[in-house]
């Protein structure tokens, strides 16, 4: 009996360190995970047309999680081929017209993990497109690009803002960079 309690309190011990563990894929697992669910979210938006401005929502806020892909040089040509893969979060506020965010969690193509985040300030909503400027920090392996400013510009996608995608451009310590990114509106 002193044995199937141990085994069973070993066996309970497990499974809740790998519940709470998270994370623990190497960058290079979480770069190929994010460049698929950007190729996913191409698929899912590449034939929404612009919301029209008429038809965007006047109050109330959304909020839209998605990727974004960066390259040194100009943006890249999709988020398939982007040097730097991270996280969108942004949140619009449809009643002020403002939009805010950030872009984080950010691996390399060589499987190498980036840290630190963009964050974004400024944001306005103009009919059914939006801009912003970007700020920030991202260190880690040998030509990371260090601080980083400069600004996005998107549009809203869908009959009812259910979507978002767009550019951007910024300067870093290690160069100039292009961005683009994607996003689905979170319902939950």
């Amino acid at each position: 009996m002193l044995l199937f309690r141990s085994l069973t309190l070993i066996a309970s011990a497990a499974a809740l360190s790998a519940c709470a563990g998270g994370g623990s894929d190497s960058p290079a697992a979480e770069y190929a995970a994010d460049s698929a669910r950007g190729a996913g979210l191409v698929v899912q938006t590449d034939r929404l047309a612009p919301t029209p401005a008429g038809a965007m929502p006047a109050r109330g806020s959304a909020e839209y999680e998605g990727i974004v892909g960066m390259a040194f040089g100009a943006a890249p040509a999709s988020l398939a081929s982007a040097q730097m893969i991270g996280e969108l979060d942004l949140r619009a506020n449809f009643a002020s017209g403002t939009i805010t965010g950030e872009l984080d969690d950010f691996n390399t193509s060589s499987g190498q993990e980036m840290h630190g985040t963009l964050r974004l300030s400024g944001g306005q909503i103009a009919g059914s497109g939006f801009t912003a400027d970007i700020d920030g920090r991202l260190t880690g392996p040998a030509g990371a690009p260090g601080n980083v400013s400069g600004a996005i510009d998107g549009d809203f996608l869908g009959a009812g803002a259910d979507a978002l995608a767009g550019t951007g451009t910024a300067t870093s310590d290690a160069g100039r960079l292009g961005l683009i990114f994607r996003g689905v509106r979170d319902f939950d």
